[in-house]
């Protein structure tokens, strides 16, 4: 007996090898941090069984949440941004704001009843269809800053969490030079527009937006991938609270955030 349970707990999967292949795919990605997130995803992903990968950062203090993942579309990253607003107080991040960098799961935060029942399980399993959650936490207090790992199916073993635990040093140590922590972040891009709260880069994907140009477009022009300009479309309709291309523009003019006349975009 004694010898089956160790042969069940002991893992095939080798923590090291994990390690080097990530420290050398973030290397070898493009530099734009949504790659080099992509880049620890792609990989925590299919190690732990899973369907979804993401990054969360929260500045707390201002309540500004930034959601990275290959998955997300500008719709789902301004629900998803909603959902951690509404969770920062749950089971499953409380922790996290207070300095607790374990990693752990929902179903082990909330309690196994408690999570099936939740209207945060709920909402995952209509946007992802997952059902089950696990974290990878970075950086902790008020800016937070933790990976998400989902699937459908039975929780996350603890063999899977060992696994986080023996990659967060480096996961950690690479957010560093990823520039993941909210005031590192802050450093690289201070000034903030009025009182929109846009960065410089969201204003140079809007001007180049309201002359007209597509997402591909602006993504030569600005020098980023596509589904970066549709990250940072999905932030600039959050932050300026509308839906569409035309209303972002328009409602910028009006701020002052950009200059010239409203134009028909449609």
């Amino acid at each position: 007996m004694i010898c089956a349970t160790i042969k069940v707990v002991l893992s095939t999967r080798d923590p090291l090898a994990v390690v080097v292949e990530m420290v050398t795919a973030v290397s070898l990605a493009p530099e734009h941090l949504e790659d080099r997130v992509d880049a620890i995803v792609d990989i925590l992903i299919p190690e732990l069984h899973a369907s979804l990968g993401l990054l969360i950062r929260a500045d707390v203090t201002h309540l500004d949440i930034q959601v990275l993942g290959r998955r997300l579309t500008p719709g789902t990253q301004g629900h998803m941004r909603q959902q951690v607003r509404n969770q920062l107080a749950d089971p499953l991040l409380a922790p996290v704001l207070l300095g607790d960098l374990t990693p752990t799961t929902a179903a082990r935060a909330f309690g196994a009843d408690a999570w099936r029942q939740s209207g945060t399980r709920a909402s995952v399993m209509v946007t992802f269809g997952i059902d089950q959650v696990a974290t990878l936490p970075v950086h902790g207090g008020s800016d937070v800053v933790v990976f998400m790992v989902g699937r459908a199916g039975p929780d996350f073993t603890e063999e899977d969490l060992a696994l986080l635990r023996a990659v967060q040093p480096v996961v950690t140590g690479l957010g560093m030079l990823l520039r993941l922590p909210r005031h590192t972040q802050q450093v690289a891009e201070p000034d903030a527009v009025h009182g929109a709260g846009l960065t410089s880069r969201e204003v140079e994907v809007l001007e180049l937006l309201a002359h007209g140009y597509k997402a591909t477009v602006i993504a030569r022009k600005a020098g980023c991938s596509t589904r970066t300009v549709h990250r940072h479309l999905g932030n600039i309709y959050d932050k300026l609270g509308v839906s569409d291309r035309l209303s972002a523009v328009n409602r910028a003019h009006t701020l002052g955030v950009i200059a010239g006349a409203p134009v028909d975009l449609s």
